[in-house]
């Protein structure tokens, strides 16, 4: 029962999606030269990071997560683990992830330590309560697993690897700001001033337009200095016109079914961009 719990205070949903980001990072700058145990130990390191980072958010948002109604049944608020062996067992995950990615090499230590100190103090310590710029920030964190997968391989930063985090990241600040526009009442009762709550939903959408876009032209750099080829730019436009139909007639109808298909595509988008990536890393480029 309370490896169950400890499932659910790991998320491992979105510890899976992304590991996943992190696995095709490795792949993406590898091609067929895989050494597989470099990218096993990167798996480990990645699940123990993300898992207790994961933990660690939770503990410090026990106390919102018990006002909102999506949230309120985690474990922490629900009572079901104890938050100091939540906190132990979580830190503990984290140092050993973070210690395994420095024996890997030195850049992804620094890119699994940065990603933790990232999303656990700066977003969601100092910043996820004050400003709407949260996720914006946030989101950094988010990207890099993809990061380190890529340096995993190279072992070193290239202009490639960051456009990959820039990618994922705004991916997830437009995850965020969908979900908190489907439950801005929960974020409202909570006093979090997600980006929704400040300027309004339709402003938020509008401001997600923009994120879209820079999608889309990070996508047509990588074409230009040759790392993508144009079935990528396809595979993210017609992704990106299927999102933005959604979000056009949310604000049409302010029916928040169709937010909800928004964010639901994301994710769908992400998976299909990197294995178009992979793709073409492996038989076009």
């Amino acid at each position: 029962m309370k490896l169950r719990h400890y499932a659910e205070l790991f998320k491992l949903k979105q510890t899976f999606l992304l590991v996943y980001s992190g696995i095709f990072g490795y792949l993406i700058a590898a091609g067929l030269n895989i050494d597989l145990v470099k990218l096993i130990l990167f798996m480990i390191a990645s699940t123990l990071s993300i898992s207790g980072t994961t933990g660690l958010n939770m503990y410090y948002d026990r106390d919102i997560d018990a006002i909102m109604l999506r949230t309120r049944n985690r474990p922490l608020p629900a009572n079901k683990l104890d938050p100091n062996e939540a906190f132990a067992v979580s830190m503990t995950l984290t140092v050993m992830g973070i210690a395994l990615g420095f024996l890997i090499n030195y850049w992804v230590g620094i890119a699994i330590l940065l990603g933790f100190l990232i999303d656990v103090y700066v977003y969601t310590v100092f910043l996820k309560r004050k400003t709407p710029l949260n996720i914006v920030i946030g989101a950094i964190a988010g990207g890099m697993p993809i990061f380190g997968g890529y340096m995993v391989y190279t072992g070193y930063p290239t202009l490639k690897a960051v456009f990959l985090l820039l990618i994922i990241a705004i991916w997830a600040m437009l995850h965020i700001w969908y979900i908190a526009i489907y439950f801005i009442e929960d974020y409202r009762k909570a006093n979090i001033p997600m980006l929704p709550i400040v300027v309004g939903e339709k402003s938020t959408i509008y401001v997600s337009f923009i994120g879209i876009f820079m999608l889309n032209f990070i996508v047509f750099v990588m074409f230009y200095l040759n790392y993508a080829t144009i079935y990528a730019i396809l595979t993210s436009i017609v992704f990106s016109i299927i999102i933005c139909i959604a979000l056009i007639r949310f604000l049409k109808t302010a029916d928040k079914k169709y937010v909800r298909r928004a964010y639901k595509l994301l994710s769908p988008y992400q998976g299909v961009l990197l294995i178009v990536f992979l793709i073409e890393k492996i038989f076009l480029l």
